[in-house]
């Protein structure tokens, strides 16, 4: 799913939240579960993938034409799912049920809307294991050549094209470049 479709989909989620329970601090664990668990592609920028360029621009077309060398995602992972979840079954802690919820919501969405552009198993590509099985390689676990909007905001809100699928007139589609 697109960052911007996190964005709104973590709003409304986390304002529910808010509405429910009454509760501040459990609205802000659903947000850093449903919306900044995206850290993780920060820190794979810099650290795995050396990346230097910070400008949100530059961060957004990296990730949206595929182009990361490693994917190691620690965040987006089945097993830290299952950690969190006995974690939070053991301590009973509100805080860590709200995460995991927004991260849960977060990764079905993820699965939901990022197929197409998954090569493999979409399933699978969750799994740390499964990454680290592929030796974390970005040509292996995504795919390239992606139709991506010109512009910032439309990218941010709008994502990525399959590369099969008819280019939007505000998309650009990028034929397996490296860049």
């Amino acid at each position: 799913m697109s960052p911007g479709g996190h964005a709104v989909t973590t709003v409304v989620a986390s304002a529910a939240t808010a509405y429910v329970s009454g509760s501040l601090a459990l609205a802000s664990a659903v947000v850093f579960g449903g919306f900044l668990i995206d850290v993780d592609h920060a820190f794979d920028y810099v650290v795995f993938n050396r990346q230097r360029d910070l400008h949100p621009s530059v961060f957004l077309r990296y990730y949206l034409e595929g182009r990361a060398t490693l994917v190691v995602l620690v965040l987006h992972s089945w097993e830290l799912f299952a950690f969190l979840t006995a974690m939070a079954w053991w301590t009973g802690w509100a805080l860590l049920w709200a995460y995991l919820g927004g991260a849960v919501m977060h990764l079905l969405l993820d699965i939901a809307f990022n197929g197409e552009v998954l090569p493999k198993n979409v399933f699978a590509f969750y799994s740390f294991a499964y990454r680290a099985a592929h030796g974390f390689n970005g040509v292996t676990l995504q795919s390239r050549g992606r139709a991506v909007p010109t512009k910032f905001w439309s990218a941010f809100f709008s994502g990525t094209v399959p590369r099969n699928s008819k280019p939007r007139k505000s998309h650009k589609l990028l034929r397996d470049s490296p860049r």
